[in-house]
């Protein structure tokens, strides 16, 4: 079995952001597992132990004086702490994430009802190749000396020699272990703070103090505390200070002798960013805030998010289908794996890409959109339907029509061909009668003249003029008289239709009676359905 270990995922960007921001990172606690009951082999993927059976605070991170780019974290399990086998152990930052995860040889960590116990340490060795970015803590209650060693070789008396029964140890001034055995009922004596003003200015660093001393004195520049890491006392002349870093223009100095602030560490140094806090987790309760943690919670890897700008911010990435790295965004990748695509199938995976798209809820067993997969896309469809169409009727009604004025005009007509005929005619019967005669030669005899005391016989009988008498002929009895109508041969007729003259016809159009009329819809639309909608950025939470 080889043993070792190794920075996850997460342990590399982590390493990675803290060099680009300049911000190290705190490595808070470590945890030891039993591997679930058999031997492991650390991976980069793990974002826990397999099963952890004990956490605590670090010991100390430092650097190996002979390598300064290797860092050990240490956790010393005191002997109240087991019943349980060591296979595994991880290293944990602040914000609660796996850095290192490392494999043990199979360890009994037994307690005192086992019948045996003792304290046991676990180290964990990493590189890192820029000292700035891991920040090296010590917990002062636990070195890696072991608890029994403590007992057993340091005692009140060992530290703290001298003095007698009834004396208390009494602190003389502020320097670390000035302090003298005294009597218990001497008073301490209070005095009052001693201040003076000085102006600094460009690239000073020594100040001569003419009130004040050294000794329990407080620096102000402008206002704000220079932390006693800063300046440095004079060897020899507690009137004397120097600046580590010369002034930078022209500024205020307040020296306080006696304030109480100079009997104790100043708390909330600006130099320490809040690492001077007994509590960060209280310090947030007090305040109201949340932590780096608890605020990713709140807007967590995979989250997507619709932005009024082209470009993603911070911490987001556009939803648009690209193919990113596994382990620079190993959250995200932890979140949604390779639901929208395995990207190269080992370095890569993809984004959903919701470019142009609405999003929809997932079914997830409600029955509304079944059958459907996390991330299946659907195309655009309209669900099956017919359109009713329907005329009023119009009821019984007539139409109206009118020809149009043709103008003055003639019509030619022909008769047909009558064909060679002939027409017959016949003169009616008029009965017996005589035809009268004028006076002169009488047909039968010639010119003779009439009497004038008579008439001839047979002439005139049936005159009644007297003054003009004639001849008159003899009867005819009663006759007809027979016509012939010569032939004509074949020939037509023709007619003439007089004109017309400018005129209109009126026509009539019949009633239709009640009906209806046959209506075609037309299609109409685009190529998509949607409805009315803004355009937005879609980003994802990586």
């Amino acid at each position: 079995m080889t043993y070792r270990t190794i920075h996850t995922s997460y342990g590399l960007r982590r390493q990675a952001a803290a060099e680009a921001a300049g911000v190290a990172i705190n490595l808070t606690h470590m945890a030891i597992g039993d591997g679930g009951g058999v031997d492991v082999t650390p991976n980069e993927a793990q974002t826990q132990l397999v099963r952890e059976v004990y956490r605590a605070p670090v010991n100390r991170v430092y650097q190996l004086p002979n390598d300064p780019s290797t860092y050990v974290a240490e956790l010393v399990l005191p002997a109240n702490v087991g019943g349980f086998v060591m296979r595994e152990a991880g290293l944990f930052d602040a914000d609660g994430g796996l850095f290192l995860v490392g494999n043990l040889p199979t360890t009994v960590k037994p307690t005192a009802a086992d019948g045996a116990f003792s304290d046991a340490g676990v180290r964990l060795l990493f590189k890192a190749s820029n000292a700035s970015v891991v920040t090296l803590q010590l917990d002062p209650a636990v070195a890696l000396a072991t608890h029994s060693w403590v007992t057993n070789n340091i005692t009140a008396a060992a530290l703290l020699p001298g003095g007698t029964t009834g004396q208390i140890l009494k602190k003389v001034s502020n320097e670390d272990g000035d302090t003298e055995w005294g009597d218990a009922s001497t008073a301490n004596v209070v005095v009052d703070v001693i201040e003076e003003k000085q102006s600094l200015v460009n690239g000073q660093t020594l100040v001569t103090l003419n009130e004040c001393t050294t000794r329990g004195l407080v620096v102000y520049v402008d206002g704000l505390r220079v932390p006693d890491d800063e300046w440095t006392k004079h060897a020899t002349d507690p009137t004397k200070f120097t600046f580590n870093t010369p002034m930078v223009g022209a500024h205020e100095l307040i020296a306080a002798q006696n304030e109480p602030v100079g009997d104790a560490p100043a708390p909330l140094e600006r130099s320490r960013n809040l690492s001077d806090l007994q509590s960060a987790a209280t310090a947030r309760a007090n305040l109201d805030v949340f932590s780096r943690s608890e605020a990713r919670q709140m807007a967590p890897a995979g989250l997507v998010a619709h932005f009024a700008r082209s470009s993603a911010p911070a911490g987001w990435l556009k939803a648009n289908g690209a193919a990113v790295s596994r382990t620079a965004y190993a959250d995200l990748f932890a979140a949604i794996g390779t639901t929208y695509g395995a990207g190269d199938g080992f370095n890569t995976f993809r984004l959903p890409d919701l470019r142009g798209e609405f999003l929809r809820g997932l079914d997830d067993g409600r029955g509304v959109d079944p059958l459907r997969a996390l991330g299946s896309a659907q195309s655009d469809a309209n669900r099956s339907h017919n359109h009713s169409a329907t005329t009023a009727s119009s009821g019984s009604h007539n139409h109206n029509a009118t020809a149009a004025n043709s103008g003055g005009h003639a019509h030619n007509a022909s008769a047909s061909s009558a064909g060679t005929h002939s027409h017959t005619a016949t003169a009616s019967d008029v009965g017996d009668h005589q035809h009268d005669s004028a006076w002169g030669e009488h047909p039968n005899s010639g010119t003779a003249p009439f009497g004038s005391s008579g008439r001839a016989n047979g002439y005139g009988s049936n005159s009644t003029d007297t003054d003009n008498p004639g001849w008159l002929t003899s009867g005819a009895g009663g006759h007809g008289h027979s016509v012939t109508v010569d032939q004509s041969g074949a020939h037509t007729h023709a007619i003439s239709v007089p004109e017309a003259g400018a005129h209109t016809h009126t026509l009539n159009v019949a009633n239709a009676g009640a009906h209806t009329h046959t209506i075609t819809v037309s299609a109409v639309g685009e190529a998509e359905s949607r409805p009315r909608n803004v355009a937005m950025l879609a980003c994802i939470k990586y």
